[in-house]
């Protein structure tokens, strides 16, 4: 389902409310329908993301903070950006200085040996 282009609503007018309404139903029926898993809810190394045009990196950061590390994914095409879930202890992700390519994205940690899962869109 695709959501369809928002209506611009003109100041004043006397069914803003409505149209408001049938715009918020749209969004909240395609957030419904995504699927961030495509099993029971445990997350896979390269596992694709349900219904979206992603996958998760499941990997743990290297035994140095700070220092890159080089993760392959299976997406197929340059990453456009990532939604980090909980890691395993208190730390930072952030993007390596090196270039994201069609099968490798580089991270960095701020604390060594780091459990994440990372969904790439």
């Amino acid at each position: 389902m695709l959501v369809p282009e928002p209506i611009p609503i003109e100041e004043g007018a006397e069914d803003a409310e409505f149209i408001y309404m049938l715009q918020l139903r749209d969004v909240v029926q395609v957030a419904r329908s995504l699927s961030l898993t495509s099993r029971d809810g445990a997350i896979q190394n390269f596992d694709k993301a349900g219904n979206l045009n992603a996958v998760w990196s499941v990997f743990t950061s290297n035994g140095t903070a700070n220092t890159e590390d080089a993760i392959p994914h299976t997406l197929g095409r340059i990453p456009l950006g990532a939604i980090i879930s909980v890691p395993d202890k208190a730390a930072i992700l952030y993007r390596g200085s090196t270039v994201w390519t069609a099968t490798t994205v580089y991270f960095k940690t701020s604390v060594a040996t780091v459990a994440w899962k990372v969904l790439l869109f």
